[in-house]
């Protein structure tokens, strides 16, 4: 299922029937745990970082 990123229109196909504009999944990336884990050091040293700042 795409979404066109013009007119709004829901279509299976990656281009828009109505408008011929770029579909795209109207999904969110999916939330992985390892991933977070994996940059979880460069997160919480950019948190450092800003309230030093304050």
């Amino acid at each position: 299922m795409h979404k066109c990123l013009e007119c709004g229109t829901y279509t299976l196909s990656e281009t828009c029937p109505k408008c011929s504009g770029k579909a795209v999944s109207p999904h969110p990336a999916k939330f992985s745990i390892i991933q977070a884990k994996k940059y979880g050091k460069y997160r919480r040293e950019l948190r450092r970082r800003v309230e030093q700042k304050k």
